[in-house]
């Protein structure tokens, strides 16, 4: 008995080791950085921000930063060790998770599912695996349920301290993320779950039972709630939470940023996972006999939440797996038992294996961090001419306003970022990207002058007459037509996002020192027949080509420059051959 319980032990932290591996993902979220913004703030100023000091359209525009102690955190850790120990945190977060999980497992008594449910649960949240706030929810949420099963299972500790206890969990929850609010409804739920329990001997016709236990339960929703109000903002957070889960609500979102969806491989593992224990519980309560009515009234509730969007998800597999582990399993008929663990564990090995080799490992190449959303010769450029251009008024888009407000701050104010302050906007620019005319009464209202336009840009079919009167179609890129060349010019650009500047906004000398004329993102293959033609000088193309290569490190062999310097040489070879009519 002794060597088998061993075993389990070892086996246990086994997968443990496996499943943690789900959580060195590297950093994607875009947000990080606006949270940084906001943590830098915090330790500046002993508190929370409450106007916005990042945007140039809503200086000074009240802002409830609901998570600033988490944000506080991720500026020391980035303080201390840069995006590899935010990278580290966020790891130790999510593993910190199945740990107190692990807990619950051996709360039960359940050491022998721990190989089987670890590794689905990692999978699944892996699906959100990024640096945000949600992740203390996940722990703390985690954590609660781990405290409700105690108490259910052992009773309720007595005198203040257990009581002070909770107030404190839930005052620092609150400061970390307002996620906290399923917390708050576990407590409820537990207390509306163990009121029935007491009910149901009435409603058979017998004596009801007593209300300790859901007294107990709802004592410590009433000093959670209470709690939730130990915040820099007070009652305002919770008109602010509600409005933005209604807003949510209609917009087919949630408050939590989880990446799972219906096209995701992680929505239909935890779909699976779900099924299965669904599967569990109903075994036991139609034919055994076996109900908690805590636990059917948490999984109505959030298999309810999780219909409504897949950010529950998680919170719901948190719950269904734990309450699967609390089921007496040991009751069993001893070769259903054997049959079932054998069967079960091999074909949850077989698939555990397959996800991870597929989905979960193959990204550890990309390394600590990987976004798309920062370009750090953008960044020289914009400091290195700051004189000219922080004072205009910039356009960004949602994705790259939090990189650009941590690393231009104080010199430039952006246009938006990830912060729900900027909701309404975020829809005026989704409407803009439908026609080339809605962006031009965008651009209007809010009078941009330098303009990052970020390089996804859908392309336009257009006919043009070349030199001896041939016609060619050509794909041009949009930003041409919203931004014409006579009002507007292209001063860098690197394969991720161009800058354009308006040309009454600045020194025409300043302007034409750096404008690229023909060398324009997106825009370079349409250069080939017009060089040829003579339309176009190889003089003006070297110039434009030195440009380039000065604003980007590496010089001609550094890989992100040799497609464009290979281009430019193949024209040039083109130009050699007999019959061109190149200029030079």
């Amino acid at each position: 008995m002794i060597k088998k319980d061993r075993f389990l032990k070892y086996l246990g932290w086994l997968a443990f080791l496996f499943s943690a591996s789900a959580f060195f993902l590297p950093l994607t979220d875009p947000d990080i950085f606006w949270r940084l913004s906001a943590g830098k703030y915090a330790a500046s100023h002993l508190g929370p921000p409450r106007l916005d000091f990042l945007s140039w359209p809503l200086p000074g525009k009240e802002w409830l930063d609901l998570g600033w102690v988490s944000q506080f955190v991720y500026y020391l850790a980035h303080k201390a060790g840069g995006l590899r120990a935010l990278f580290l945190l966020k790891a130790a977060l999510l593993c910190l998770v199945l740990l107190v999980f692990r807990g619950l497992a051996l709360l039960y008594k359940r050491p022998a599912f721990l190989p089987l449910a670890l590794p689905v649960l990692a999978a699944v949240l892996s699906g959100g695996s990024d640096l945000r706030p949600e992740n203390f929810t996940l722990l703390f949420f985690c954590a609660a349920l781990y405290v409700l099963e105690k108490c259910r299972l052992e009773g309720f500790p007595r005198g203040l301290a257990f009581r002070f206890g909770a107030f404190l969990f839930f005052a620092l929850w609150i400061n970390l993320d307002p996620g906290c609010f399923y917390g708050l409804a576990l407590l409820g739920l537990y207390a509306a779950g163990e009121f029935f329990s007491e009910l149901l001997p009435r409603l058979k016709g017998g004596p009801a039972a007593g209300h300790g236990r859901s007294l107990e339960y709802l004592k410590l929703f009433s000093i959670g709630l209470a709690a939730t109000l130990v915040n820099p903002y007070g009652w305002k957070v919770y008109p602010e939470l509600a409005g933005h889960v209604f807003r949510a609500q209609a917009a087919g979102e949630y408050l939590q940023g989880w990446a799972a969806g219906r096209g995701v491989p992680y929505h239909w593992l935890c779909v699976l996972a779900v099924l299965a224990v669904s599967a569990g519980l109903a075994y036991f309560a139609l034919w055994r006999r076996h109900i908690v009515h805590a636990h059917l009234a948490c999984l109505l509730f959030f298999v309810w939440a999780a219909s409504e969007s897949s950010g529950s998800m998680p919170f719901l597999l948190l719950a269904g797996l734990a309450f699967a582990l609390s089921l007496p399993w040991g009751g069993l008929p001893p070769m259903h038992w054997e049959k079932l663990l054998r069967g079960g564990a091999a074909s949850w090995l077989l698939l555990s294996v397959w996800f991870y080799s597929s989905f979960i490992w193959p990204h550890y190449i990309r390394g600590a961090s990987f976004f798309r959303t920062s370009s750090v010769n953008l960044a020289q450029f914009l400091k290195s001419n700051k004189k000219e251009l922080s004072g205009l008024r910039l356009y960004n888009n949602g994705d790259w306003g939090g990189w650009l407000g941590w690393e231009l701050a104080p010199d430039y104010k952006v246009f938006l970022d990830g912060r729900r302050l900027f909701e309404d906007r975020e829809r005026e620019l989704e409407e803009a990207r439908a026609s080339v005319g809605t962006w031009s009464g965008l651009i209007e209202k809010y009078k941009f002058d330098l303009m990052l336009v970020t390089l996804n840009e859908p392309m336009v079919p257009v006919r043009q007459s070349l030199k001896g009167g041939k016609v060619e179609l050509f794909w041009r890129p949009a930003y041409l037509f919203y931004l014409p060349k006579k009002d507007w010019a292209v001063v860098y650009w690197d394969y991720r996002v161009a800058a354009v500047v308006r040309r009454s906004a600045l020194p025409a000398a300043w302007v034409a020192e750096r404008e690229y004329r023909y060398l324009r993102p997106l825009d370079i293959p349409n250069l080939a027949q017009p060089v040829l033609a003579g339309e176009v000088s190889l003089s003006g193309l070297d110039r434009e080509l030195r440009l380039f290569l000065d604003s980007h490190p590496g010089g001609k062999k550094a890989s992100s420059n040799t497609a464009l310097v290979s281009f430019c040489e193949k024209i040039k070879a083109a130009c050699a051959e007999k019959g061109a009519r190149c200029l030079l």
